[in-house]
């Protein structure tokens, strides 16, 4: 299926862009029944969202356990393998839309000028993480605004991923270096890129409530900068 069908499709709405951190501990899926999501790899089954939410991920055996589970939702996912060492190309159901030309992961972070796409070009920026996957998914779908919901890479009490989902040890190298280039200074600097086009990057935290009281965090901050 052709990403280009995409193109400007949420042109001026707001993208909920929804991770699996413990911060699901304090919230309620209907919440996103009547937004426009971007779910993170197991996100949208896991937590029960409408399959009105896309689905972004960068793991190429993503897209085939989600349909395992039963979750029929729009997926982005890579075309080729980017993690796991040699293999096969991914193949998926023609469900899938495939990102084409997807720069190393991590180690060579540039969003400013090797790897964001010209406004004409049908491709989306990866980065570090699926989250940058997903944030470059709402530039591409023309969003005015973005709002990450239990995207961090900290620990909510104690946990770094909600009890239920499920993948617990992946983020704990991460939290524990959590002011590395792998995740919190790049997120920073995607946003600041986003935000240099006029777009919103904004945080919402639902372990705490109008008074600072919650969940506990371990970590810098839970917000993007």
């Amino acid at each position: 299926m052709a990403l280009s069908e995409w193109r400007g499709r949420w042109k001026g709405r707001t993208a909920w862009v929804v991770g699996s951190s413990a911060a699901w501990q304090r919230l309620d899926p209907r919440f996103f029944d009547d937004k426009d999501t971007i779910a993170l790899n197991y996100v949208g089954p896991t937590f029960g969202l409408s399959d009105r939410a896309l689905t972004v991920t960068q793991y190429a055996d993503i897209p085939d356990k989600l349909r395992e589970q039963g979750w029929w939702g729009t997926v982005f996912a890579p075309d080729r393998k980017i993690q796991g060492g040699p293999g096969p190309e991914p193949e998926y159901n023609s469900d899938v839309y495939t990102v084409r030309d997807l720069p190393p992961p991590a180690l060579d972070f540039d969003p400013f000028l090797k790897y964001w796409p010209a406004p004409d070009e049908d491709r989306l920026f990866h980065g570090t993480t699926s989250l940058h996957m997903a944030m470059g998914l709402a530039w591409y779908l023309g969003c005015a605004s973005l709002i990450t919901v239990a995207a961090d890479h900290g620990y909510w009490g104690g946990l770094t991923n909600a009890p239920e989902y499920p993948v617990q040890d992946v983020n704990k190298q991460t939290a524990q270096h959590i002011d590395s280039r792998w995740w919190l200074n790049h997120t920073d600097e995607l946003a600041r890129h986003l935000r240099s086009f006029g777009m919103g990057v904004y945080t919402m935290l639902p372990a705490v409530n109008a008074n600072g009281e919650g969940l506990s965090f371990k970590g810098p901050r839970a917000t993007i900068g």
